[in-house]
This record gives C-alpha cells, sequence and structure tokens, in this order.
C-alpha cells in the first residue's frame, strides 16, 4: 500500500442472511464512509462479483439432520468454498483480510493461514463461547483464533476468555454501534399491518429461535405473566430450531409462534410493534436483535450475559436467569413500570476501533504499511 493510496479491505462473511449478514453490510457501509476501500466477499446476491463466496448450507434444516449427514454435507462443501475464498483474495489484493463468520469447516483455520501469507488477517468473533457443539466447538475456534493476527471481540468480559484460549495474539474489544436496524416504523402502524390488536401489552421474542433464547425460561415464566395480565401476549417470531423446549412453549397459553425467515422490513415491523423485547439467553454476549430494538425504539429485558451490551447502549434492563425474576420483570414492564423507550444509536466507535486494529496489524507486519488517515 503506498502513501498515496487508500485502505483496501476484503470483509469476509459466509452467512448470506441474519446477525452477522447484517453486521457485515452496516461495518462496511461504516468503513467506507471513512475512506477505506471495501469489498465483500459473501454469497450471492450479497457479495461483489469479483469476491462471490461459496455458499454454505445451515439454519434449521442443518439443526435437524443426524451428526452423520452434517458432516457429510460439510466435506462437499469445502472445495468449493476454499476456491472461492482463495479466488477472492487473489483477485483483490487486500491490504487486510477480516473475516467475520466460518468460511470453510472443519479447515478455516488453514484458510486464515493461507491469507495470512499475503496481508494481515482479523477475525470478529461474535460469540466467543459456543451456542452449541461443547468441547469440540471450543477447540475448532481456538484453532482459528490462533490463526489470526488480531480478534475483534464485543465486550471485555468476552476478552479474557478469547486471550485464554488464544494466547499470543492480540484481542481488542470493539464494543457495537452500527445502524443494525432500519428507521422506526411506528407501534400502531406496524400493529395494525401485523394484526395485532392495538392496546395488548406484547412481548417479542424475536430472530433465529433457538433453546439457548430461553425458550424453557419463558415458557415456565409467561403463565405467571397472565395471571397478572390476561390480555398480555408472547409472540415467538423468526425461523425455528425443532426442540423440546420450543414444543413446551408454543403450547403455553397466550404465546403465539411466527414461523419463517424474516426479511430485514419484516424484523423492523415486528420490534416496532412490541412493547418489549426479551432476551433471556443462556449464552452470548452480543445479540443484533437488541440493536433491531434500539433501532425500533422498543425496550428489552435481558440476561446478565448481555449486562454489559444493555448497560452500555441503555437498551433496557438485565433481569436474572430465574422464573419468578422473569415473570415479575414482564408484569411491570408490560403493566404500570413500563421501561422507557431507548434511543437509536448514531455512534462511530465501531468503525473507528475497527480501524484501530487494521492499524495496528498494518503496522506490525511493516511500519510503513499504515493505512491512509
Amino acid at each position: 500500500m503506498t502513501a498515496d493510496s487508500r485502505l483496501r479491505v476484503l470483509l469476509a462473511d459466509a452467512s448470506d442472511r441474519g446477525g452477522i449478514a447484517r453486521y457485515s453490510a452496516a461495518l462496511r457501509a461504516g468503513l467506507v464512509s471513512a475512506g477505506a476501500e471495501v469489498v465483500l466477499a459473501a454469497p450471492a446476491p450479497a457479495g461483489d462479483p469479483e469476491a462471490l463466496l461459496h455458499p454454505l448450507r445451515w439454519g434449521p434444516d442443518m439443526a435437524g439432520r443426524r451428526r452423520s449427514a452434517v458432516y457429510l454435507r460439510r466435506a462437499t462443501e469445502v472445495l468449493p468454498a476454499a476456491r472461492a475464498l482463495l479466488g477472492a483474495l487473489r483477485r483483490t489484493r487486500p491490504d487486510v483480510a477480516h473475516f467475520q463468520s466460518e468460511i470453510v469447516p472443519g479447515v478455516d483455520h488453514l484458510l486464515l493461514q493461507l491469507a495470512g501469507r499475503s496481508c494481515p488477517v482479523v477475525v470478529t468473533v461474535h460469540d466467543p463461547v459456543p451456542l452449541e457443539g461443547g468441547a469440540r466447538a471450543v477447540a475448532d475456534q481456538a484453532r482459528r483464533w490462533r490463526a489470526a493476527d488480531a480478534l475483534i471481540v464485543h465486550a471485555d468480559d468476552q476478552r479474557f476468555f478469547v486471550e485464554a484460549s488464544a494466547p499470543g495474539v492480540t484481542v481488542r474489544v470493539v464494543p457495537v454501534d452500527l445502524p443494525l436496524g432500519g428507521a422506526p416504523l411506528g407501534r400502531a402502524e406496524s400493529r395494525r399491518r401485523l394484526g395485532l390488536a392495538p392496546e395488548a401489552p406484547v412481548a417479542l421474542l424475536l430472530g433465529q429461535v433457538r433453546p439457548y433464547k430461553g425458550l424453557r425460561l419463558l415458557s415456565e415464566a409467561w403463565p405467571l405473566v397472565t395471571k397478572e395480565l390476561p390480555a398480555a401476549q408472547l409472540l415467538v417470531v423468526g425461523e425455528t430450531y425443532p426442540s423440546d423446549d420450543l414444543a413446551r412453549l408454543r403450547a403455553t397459553p397466550s404465546v403465539r409462534v411466527v414461523e419463517g425467515f424474516l426479511s430485514e422490513e419484516d424484523l423492523d415491523r415486528w420490534a416496532s410493534a412490541a412493547d418489549l423485547v426479551v432476551l433471556p439467553y443462556s449464552a452470548g454476549g452480543h445479540s443484533g436483535i437488541l440493536h433491531r430494538a434500539l433501532a425500533a425504539g422498543t425496550p428489552v429485558i435481558a440476561a446478565p450475559s448481555l449486562a454489559e451490551e444493555v448497560w452500555r447502549t441503555h437498551a433496557g434492563v438485565v433481569v436474572p436467569l430465574q422464573t419468578q425474576s422473569w415473570a415479575d420483570a414482564l408484569v411491570a414492564a408490560l403493566g404500570s413500570s413500563p421501561i422507557p423507550a431507548p434511543k437509536t444509536p448514531a455512534g462511530s466507535e465501531t468503525v473507528s476501533r475497527t480501524l484501530e486494529v487494521y492499524d495496528e496489524v498494518l503496522s506490525r507486519r511493516s511500519p510503513r504499511r499504515r493505512r491512509t488517515p
């Protein structure tokens, strides 16, 4: 990179939808506004023509398969995925390669090592503690992290876990203040379009519906809520992953499950229609849905794992993962003590701190290879 050229970044994300894909698109827009040249390597239609990645099969369909079938499917994806990524690196010749998700299942660490021969590699670790997969998933993640020049996490408590798993690799905290939702759509109009009662107290679980998101706790707490607020509704909206917890929640009175993939506009509309977004997650220190609620001006009740993000963004309140505690908090927030509406974030810290990480890895490779301010 010459002194008068712009920083060229390859932003790689194998997801074609969902929270990380939304994050990648928002980060790209912010980096471009800051003066960087960014190529998005992703599956069609999200990716740029010179950096299209092989689409990976994922979601509820894969979650419902036996482990042997998943391994077989992943084995067929390795070569096409690797070829697509290496081709994108060769064609774009980036100054920095920044990975948002796993690109080549099972051998991603080897691809990161190859990428690192031509440019520094940065990896954003969105979920340091694996949401599924157990000890094996932790080992696979750590091997991938150790192949990077620097790792980005979103909260201080995540940093300690990642540093212990990948000793010697630089770990930097980059809080999220990207615009991950659309413009507020208005509660009354959103409810009208979705066919919801204008005045009913509504709590919402939004996005991918998986057991770690507190389905069992909600199935236990919600009947206690409706004893106090008979008109209250709990809406569970998004892509559903089959589980006993989901079946239990579906059978809970005053709970409505709306299944299916949601467009960006649909996500914004549901978030705008609710009085409250619930995030009783048993794992995960960052939530794209929290930021969707922020954009809609809808407060959240969240688990302690999300405390740092909730407090930093003033999104709502944090409640211990206990049935009675959640029932009490829901009754108060949907009844006589509503949580104040949060303000839409308008910061630039994610972009500025990400650029600082790029500066750091470039200067470590060569003091002359720093980005243009």
